[in-house]
């Protein structure tokens, strides 16, 4: 699986260069590394379309996405590491910024996140972003602009960067939130977590590096990514002793049993584009209300159904605007349904967000922005 990933990234020779080296991760720019640190605000400021062109040229010449690679060692490493590192808290119902441990792995190991698309935006992916000319001279102006400090243009400068231009972007859920999370709202020491919504790994690496030993199980309909899943899983297990269940299949259909707790972070009917596979929401449903009769309330039934007594079913969501800026209400409906079908709702926890730099993004000010879980009881 590690050759395949990394003839996906194109980084084959970079690889063999790493193992040579005898190092277990890589950017495919440590042969310009010092050359880019060269590259201050100063000499921004005295000369920034020229400064912009030679950074753009250093980065065209190698044109590798700026993210950090992985050789299989490093990645059983940095499981351990992540393994022996200290959980969130969620204090006041809040989960506080910062802590994007496991992040690095989960962008390697999911080639396929950096090329979805959020829908309505077309070829706007992250990899997409990097080879248009002109965003990446964008994200590099970006990088002079609001950053501080030294390495303004570090391939994982670039990176972020990337993620600012033209919006969107297709997020993986925080493997230390994702801990942090399961650790507070599941009633039970070794406890049967459901993450009916597996996704790229964020919660998988999460809740399964807990010390607290849980028994995971993630479904996900998209044939790559339970490929990557399955992966990570068997690292995992290599690494710290203790795996999940990745099950191919729609939480419309399954029908988990004897669960302790159910968290995810379902996918929208509309927002991102995964892939073709007519599994996908995005493919199944074509409005609202079609998703919420398809897939909401089957996958809460199937949940209602399996959950123990003293169980807990918990829902990362969040009101959301799609290009074009129509705005789609989520939920309020979501807690509505799901008191329909014989929840209750007991809390609602805040994740902590970044604001973007730009106008009207004061954080002196105490501007605050959040994405809520949602949690509810039988």
């Amino acid at each position: 699986m590690i050759e395949n990933l990394h003839k996906i990234w194109e980084v084959e020779q970079y690889a063999t260069l790493a193992r040579l080296k005898g190092e277990t991760t890589f950017t495919c720019y440590e042969s310009v590394a010092e050359q880019l640190a060269g590259y201050t605000k100063a000499r921004y400021q005295g000369a920034p379309e020229k400064t912009i062109e030679e950074v753009f040229t250093i980065y065209r010449g190698i044109n590798i996405v700026p993210i950090d690679y992985y050789t299989e060692q490093g990645l059983i490493t940095d499981i351990k590491v992540l393994y022996d590192s200290i959980s969130n808290e969620v204090k006041d119902y809040r989960i506080g910024l910062g802590n994007n441990q496991g992040q690095t792995i989960n962008r390697f190991l999911f080639p396929n996140m950096m090329t979805a698309e959020p829908k309505g935006r077309g070829s706007n992916s992250l990899r997409d972003r990097f080879l248009d000319d002109r965003k990446l001279h964008r994200a590099i102006k970006l990088c002079f602009e609001f950053r501080e400090g030294q390495n303004l243009v570090s391939p994982t400068a670039l990176r972020r960067a990337l993620e600012l231009v033209t919006g969107e972007n297709v997020q993986n859920f925080k493997p230390m939130h994702a801990r942090t999370l399961v650790e507070y709202l599941c009633p039970t020491i070794w406890g049967q977590v459901y993450d009916y919504s597996a996704g790229y790994g964020g919660r998988l690496l999460g809740i399964t590096t807990s010390k607290m030993v849980f028994n995971y199980t993630g479904i996900d309909p998209n044939t790559e990514t339970v490929g990557h899943l399955k992966y990570l899983n068997k690292l995992i297990h290599e690494a710290v002793g203790n795996s999940g269940q990745i099950i191919q299949s729609v939480s419309e259909e399954y029908e988990p049993e004897d669960i302790d707790l159910a968290f995810s972070s379902p996918p929208y009917f509309n927002l991102e584009k995964y892939c073709d596979e007519p599994t996908q929401c995005m493919n199944r449903y074509t409005t609202m209300d079609e998703w919420f009769e398809g897939y909401v309330v089957p996958t809460m039934r199937n949940i209602h159904k399996g959950l123990n007594t003293d169980g807990v079913f918990a829902t990362n969501i969040a009101d959301y605007k799609s290009y074009g800026n129509k705005e789609f209400k989520v939920v309020d409906r979501w807690i509505s349904t799901a008191e329909s079908l014989g929840f209750k709702h007991k809390q609602t926890i805040k994740m902590m967000l970044n604001t973007r730099p730009g106008v009207g993004n004061n954080k002196v000010e105490g501007r605050e922005k959040f994405e809520g879980v949602y949690v509810f009881t039988k």
